[in-house]
């Protein structure tokens, strides 16, 4: 067995966390620290799933088994770069593992990108979800019609909270300032739009089931644009694939005179133009077909209306310091970046999959970090006390895993009966609490 060895991982999403779990079972006598710039962990189970799929994030049960184990540790509240350099966790530890997830919005790439009105996912989710750094980010719901583009569950579930009623949210932990945003609004319609076809979207049955049960919306398609059957040699694609072609079916058909609230889900379009002056006011689309199992231009457009757009195509890893960036990901050999530093999750190969999809890419770099480090690691390294001098040096206030449990018990307590917890949103406000708790 390898000797314990002093390992960093820089975030504590699911694929920091997955790869600390490996990391307990395999080389226990390793010990962990588990860096985030957030004064809470758990990355996007917080910050990313939808806060009505509450059943989602049951997985931090599995987590906070992991961050009880006695060699390992949180340390929150102090950013890769912002509060430390990549170079002195390298000089800390044995080995720094990269678990930042992807935290960079993909472009459209067309004209009117920059107007008003205008949010990636991530500005938009992390904003209805309460991350502290994108409290302040939608400032205005006073509308009356919204374009999501995109055809996965993100989209969906944007467009999803966009019309669900205070009723429908009660057993969320929709945040509050996002809340009373999305109820006061008079917003009617929404167009989720996607460039493929129906049979080629990327979101799950139970997502689009959704959409059959909203209460104060109806949910439209173009059902001439659904095949009868959709065959594939994968069986799974096929049943899934057609259970979504069924759903799709259960709405309502799209027609000229459509009245009251509701949805309406686009296929074969992609935006081109994003109409306005400094603010939208509408999204130019070209209808696409598909040609030899690629979406491509017609040259026939069409225009929506609208004073909100969020796009939903993706995401890429931006600047991070000492980071070789390629492709929208850490340029990695089977997650190993350079000595002793290692990327895992949607950092290592790209936002895809789901929750679970992390634990064996995890496990698979942990199997590597250990088998790089088979004669153990170095006595010079000092870790963990290295990083608490540094704080103490720099000013940082860290949160511990204890000082979390005091976050979380107090956002549960100020929760109504149906509310599993009301977020802080404000890293101020957390750190304020920790020092009135004492």
């Amino acid at each position: 067995m390898v000797a314990g060895l002093k390992i960093v991982i820089v975030g504590s999403g699911p694929a920091g966390m997955y790869a600390a779990g490996a990391i307990v079972k395999k080389n226990p006598e390793s010990v962990i620290d588990i860096v985030d710039k957030l004064a809470t962990p758990y990355g996007l189970v917080r910050a990313g799933v939808a806060p009505d799929h509450q059943t989602t994030k049951n997985v931090t049960r599995a987590y906070d088994k992991v961050m009880e184990n006695k060699n390992v540790r949180f340390v929150g509240n102090i950013g890769l770069g912002d509060d430390i350099p990549l170079d002195k966790l390298r000089d800390l530890y044995d080995v720094v593992i990269i678990a930042t997830g992807t935290p960079k919005d993909r472009s459209l790439g067309i004209p009117g990108e920059d107007k008003d009105g205008v949010f990636g996912a991530q500005t938009f989710v992390y904003w209805y979800n309460g991350h502290p750094e994108f409290r302040d980010a939608v400032p205005n719901l006073d509308i009356t019609s919204a374009v999501v583009i995109g055809n996965g569950n993100v989209a969906l579930d944007a467009a999803r909270i966009l019309m669900r009623t205070e009723e429908e949210m009660a057993n969320s932990d929709l945040a509050d300032h996002a809340a009373a945003e999305i109820f006061d609004s008079p917003l009617q319609c929404v167009h989720v739009v996607g460039r493929r076809a129906p049979e080629n979207a990327q979101f799950s049955s139970k997502e689009l089931s959704e959409f059959g049960d909203l209460s104060s919306a109806k949910t439209y398609t173009d059902k001439t644009n659904l095949l009868e059957e959709f065959i594939s040699e994968d069986k799974k694609e096929t049943k899934v694939v057609n259970h979504n072609l069924d759903l799709l079916r259960s709405f309502e058909q799209i027609g000229p005179s459509i009245k009251g609230r509701s949805v309406h889900l686009n296929f074969l379009a992609s935006p081109i133009e994003i109409m306005g002056d400094t603010a939208i006011t509408g999204v130019r689309f070209e209808r696409n077909e598909i040609v030899d199992g690629k979406a491509v231009g017609t040259g026939e457009t069409y225009d929506i209306e609208c004073q909100l757009l969020v796009s939903c195509i993706g995401y890429e890893m931006g600047i991070l310091e000492g980071l070789p960036v390629e492709k929208g990901i850490i340029k990695n050999d089977e997650g190993c970046v350079a000595d002793g530093l290692y990327v895992v999750g949607w950092a290592k190969r790209g936002p895809s999959g789901t929750i679970g999809t992390n634990r064996i890419d995890s496990q698979n770099v942990v199997d590597k970090i250990l088998g790089d480090f088979v004669k153990g690691g170095s006595p010079d390294k000092t870790g963990p006390a290295g990083l608490d001098h540094w704080c103490q040096e720099h000013n940082i206030h860290a949160v511990s895993f204890d000082d979390w449990k005091k976050i979380n018990a107090a956002e549960i307590d100020r929760a109504g009966d149906q509310s599993p917890r009301r977020k802080f949103v404000r890293t101020r406000d957390m750190l304020s609490l920790l020092k009135e708790s004492g």
